[in-house]
């Protein structure tokens, strides 16, 4: 399902604009450092699980390809 996917998608962007931030207040600057690259490098490890061994049912696999596809 294509909405697995978006909600990968969102779960990734909003843990690397928060991380961001907070890269950025570590560092004093009142910017976001590096929040969308942390976003896609989640994205990616988390797209790949199932290498891993974890199963996912083929309509839900598609649907995180291709947001990751669209994201990256």
């Amino acid at each position: 399902m294509v909405i697995y996917g978006v909600a990968l998608l969102s779960f990734c962007m909003l843990v690397g604009v928060y991380v961001g931030d907070l890269l950025g207040q570590l560092i004093g600057v009142q910017a976001n450092v590096g929040g969308v690259g942390i976003a896609m490098l989640l994205l990616i490890f988390l797209s790949n699980l199932h290498d891993h061994g974890l199963r996912m049912s083929a309509p839900t696999e598609s649907g995180i390809n291709f947001w990751s596809a669209m994201y990256i």
